[in-house]
């Protein structure tokens, strides 16, 4: 059978970006530029969609162009960047991480030329604190524009855009990535894109945890830290293909917010300010013991300490990030200057960082013809990341497409994948699961059986319950209309990544920094240089505990863009 006759439409191109957030637009772009075809996917529009909304709040990195790899070694040991969870022991490939922050001030340029401002009103680049969250250098970007620009120039540059089109599995032939199939969330059209090289840019995963505030907002997106569209939907595709992820059981810690004012975390201690962390009586803590859970609840964070012209400019990173909590503060009443926000006690707010899909120096995962960008890259965070990844994507690409032959998509594997990403369309909306609601039970499942304190019988009761749910309900996940196929795609996102969390805490058997496993207490020497790995062989999981790959450069190896 044709593929004409399977699919609604069918596209062909040298490269399919997935996601057009700040990973995926400036790969989109720069791979456009450098003369391949492209064509960018998002299940929203790339005008706002991704994991920094309309903006960028800050973008960290080095900035000396030309710093060789002992340079690099030494300024991050310093840091404590490397060790963030494997002490002694990179969490990602440390080739890939030379190569992205090493070109931050490449990246930076790239950016202008694409139309990105990164310089301030006075023509200055702006710098935070050296003691900033990453402690390293970092820009400070607030503008609401960010996204537009991006998605304009892509638009110039003659990549074609697919919108509110979610792409829903890889394709696959003979081991390698050949493309993806998708649904258009506007006309539930079925879409087929055949493509040499496939880029995942779609972040990470907020989703399999629940938001900081209570009921009555319980059945609601996550937006703190990241807005909703973050439902690990490039590394359950990846995993389903065949691809291999990393770190999956390690999500670190955060602070939630009862106050959905909201508090931006990227903007405080940045500049030399620090939000006051304070008791129900206004008295504030010494040495930030309330981190450790001596406090006396409920806890606050005040700005009362802070001087007028830093909470102007924390403002203006709220409209960066979420307009949303300017109108909810408003009708509740809420001025950041004289109310503390509630903070909760400290749990896993999402999975980023560690886990995500692993990919070597040049952005490749384990299957030929598939690439990760940004926060979707295992051991990759930040606003830097994303913006080097997909520019040093979007500039290599091309060696790549003139080795890759023309794309072959098997019709049976086309014609298996649509039977069963469309059933949501033919679930009777009478018998039919709510995505939102079956998403919601999936999250009590993650926060009730693995949060901060894990233990073996918590875990495998969680990994039953995660089944049954998949069992019963999944399958009965309905559509009600084609905009409702986005959320049906995700919650099956959400399933996979739930479990592959679940499933490699279990493989696990240590306490490590902040990863605690209640019965066993002490860190294992035997698992030091070890990380996590997981894939799918032949529908079979498999998993694998080994070393990262060693760093591939000599110590007077110069990253000179």
């Amino acid at each position: 059978m044709a593929l004409s006759k399977i699919a609604d439409r069918v596209y062909e191109t040298d490269v399919l970006v997935v996601g057009g957030g700040i990973a995926g637009c400036p790969a989109a772009w720069k791979a456009a530029q450098k003369g391949a075809s492209v064509i960018l996917a998002d299940k929203a529009n790339p005008a706002r969609s991704g994991s920094s909304a309309c903006g960028i709040d800050h973008y960290p990195g080095f900035f000396d162009r030309g710093i060789t790899v002992a340079q690099f070694n030494q300024q991050v040991q310093e840091m404590g960047f490397q060790n963030a969870f494997h002490g002694g022991v990179p969490f990602s490939d440390p080739t890939r991480m030379y190569r992205t922050y090493a070109n931050s001030q490449w990246s930076t340029e790239q950016l202008e030329a694409m139309g990105v401002p990164m310089k301030w009103t006075d023509g200055k680049y702006r710098f935070m604190n050296a003691d900033s969250h990453w402690k390293g250098p970092t820009m400070r970007i607030h503008w609401t524009n960010v996204k537009p620009i991006m998605a304009d120039a892509c638009k110039k540059a003659g990549v074609k855009i697919l919108d509110h089109v979610s792409i829903a599995d890889l394709l696959t032939s003979n081991g390698k990535v050949v493309g993806a199939v998708a649904v258009d969330n506007r006309s539930g059209e079925y879409i087929v894109i055949k493509a040499k090289a496939t880029a995942l840019a779609t972040a990470a995963c907020s989703r399999i945890y629940s938001p900081e505030t209570a009921q009555p907002w319980n059945y609601k997106m996550k937006y703190h830290w990241c807005p909703s569209s973050v439902s690990g939907d490039g590394w359950a595709m990846a995993y389903r293909a065949g691809a291999e992820l990393g770190n999956m059981e390690i999500a670190p810690p955060g602070y939630r917010l009862r106050d959905d004012g909201t508090l931006s975390w990227g903007n405080t201690g940045n500049e030399g300010f620090e939000a006051a962390e304070v008791n129900f009586l206004g008295k504030e803590f010494k040495g930030r013991a309330s981190h450790m859970g001596a406090s006396i609840p409920p806890a606050y964070m005040s700005f009362n300490n802070l001087p007028e012209d830093f909470l102007k400019r924390i403002e203006v990173a709220y409209v960066d990030e979420r307009m949303v909590s300017f109108k909810l503060a408003e009708d509740r009443g809420f001025n950041l200057r004289t109310h503390g926000y509630e903070r909760m006690d400290e749990r896993i707010n999402q999975l980023h960082v560690e886990p995500g899909i692993n990919v070597d120096e040049n952005m490749a995962a384990s299957m030929k013809g598939l690439f990760a960008l940004g926060d979707c890259i295992q051991g990759s965070h930040n606003v830097c990341a994303c913006g080097s990844t997909g520019m040093l994507f979007g500039d290599s690409v091309g060696e790549f497409l003139e080795k890759t032959d023309k794309p072959e998509v098997d019709e049976k594997q086309v014609s298996a994948l649509k039977e069963t990403i469309m059933k949501p369309s033919t679930v009777s909306v009478n018998d039919g699961t709510e995505p939102m609601e079956l998403e919601c039970a999936l999250r009590y499942a993650t926060e009730r059986y693995n949060n901060l304190n894990k233990s073996e019988g918590k875990l495998r009761e969680g990994i039953r319950r995660i089944a049954s749910l998949r069992r019963e309900f999944l399958p009965k996940v309905v559509a009600k209309n084609p905009h409702y196929m986005a959320r049906a795609l995700e919650v099956r996102n959400l399933f996979d990544v739930a479990e592959l969390h679940f499933e490699g805490c279990l493989n696990r058997k240590e306490t490590r920094r902040n990863y605690i496993r209640l019965y066993y207490p002490h860190q294992d020497p035997a698992l030091d240089d070890l990380l996590t790995f997981q894939k799918l062989v032949n529908g079979k999981k498999v998993m694998e505990m080994r070393k990262v790959n060693p760093m591939k450069y000599p110590d007077n190896h110069k990253e000179e863009r």
